[in-house]
């Protein structure tokens, strides 16, 4: 399996990076889970990959505020170099200098970047997110976002199915992955306005305990098998429990291997790992 879609943090931070996500949780107060099934930290993450039977994770730092991409996107090359089963993208901050970090990620190797809307105060159809979509295009940089409900801005949704489409009737060339099955309390809309769009794949992220297993099938069967993505959202689900909700909802081997490995391993370009 490759979890597309994981968190983690440098070990003087995770501690306390964790603890604050959870305290936003409680403070929404929306009803969601706030467990964290690893302690934030790189081998947390790895630890947990081994107990799930992850081969690959791919991690998904955000900058929060400007200024932090350049010593997250050195942090993050490192790990990778002391974990090889940590797949890192890039973190940018959608400020003016956004094109110059783009194209240190690219220069580093990284197969894409994560955005987050919430966190970083852009709506995702905006009209200066384009240039960076575009770029991030030319580039050849795959394009993550958080989508739907987050609890940091619980009345305030910034990557909605609606702007998203918006966003894809002015741009192509792109490769966007939407978190959450299309976004979080928006997976039925979702469904119903993105499904068979071109460059449009997404994952399932934080769906174990939220989704059944005959809603999953639905947005499966509307997106196409080739455009989901595994991913748990880790450390805030166990890979193994969303693994087990995509085997409880009855899709054939063919299209399971589809979205624990085979899709992940075209867009990142990887050819398929071979165990003993």
């Amino acid at each position: 399996m490759i979890d597309f879609h994981t968190h983690a943090f440098p070990d003087s931070l995770a501690k306390r990076a964790v603890a604050s996500l959870q305290e936003g949780v409680r403070r929404a107060d929306e009803g969601f889970d706030d467990t964290a099934f690893a302690d934030g930290t790189a081998a947390g993450l790895c630890g947990l990959m081994e107990k799930s039977g992850v081969a690959l994770s791919v991690l998904l730092p955000v900058a929060t505020r400007p200024g932090q991409p350049d010593s997250i996107n050195r942090w993050a090359a490192e790990l990778s170099e002391k974990y090889p089963q940590i797949i890192p993208f890039g973190a940018v901050f959608p400020d003016e200098n956004a094109f110059r970090e783009l194209e240190n990620i690219a220069a580093r190797g990284f197969k894409g970047i994560k955005l987050h809307g919430d966190f970083q105060g852009f709506y995702a159809d905006e009209p200066r997110m384009t240039d960076i979509y575009r770029r991030c295009g030319e580039l050849g940089l795959i394009v993550v976002h958080h989508a739907g409900f987050d609890c940091v801005s619980p009345h305030d949704i910034h990557v909605t199915p609606e702007r998203m489409a918006n966003v894809l009737d002015r741009v192509s060339g792109v490769t966007f992955v939407l978190a959450h099955m299309g976004g979080v309390r928006c997976e039925d809309r979702a469904a119903e306005l993105l499904d068979g769009a071109e460059g449009l794949y997404v994952d399932t992220s934080y769906s174990a305990g939220r989704i059944s297993p005959e809603k999953m099938r639905m947005y499966i069967d509307s997106f196409g098998a080739d455009r989901v993505l595994f991913a748990s959202d880790s450390p805030w689900n166990d890979p193994s429990e969303v693994a087990a909700l995509i085997g409880d909802t009855g899709i054939s081997e063919s299209e399971k291997e589809l979205i624990f490995h085979c899709n992940a391993e075209r867009l990142l370009g990887i050819s398929r790992m071979v165990t003993n």
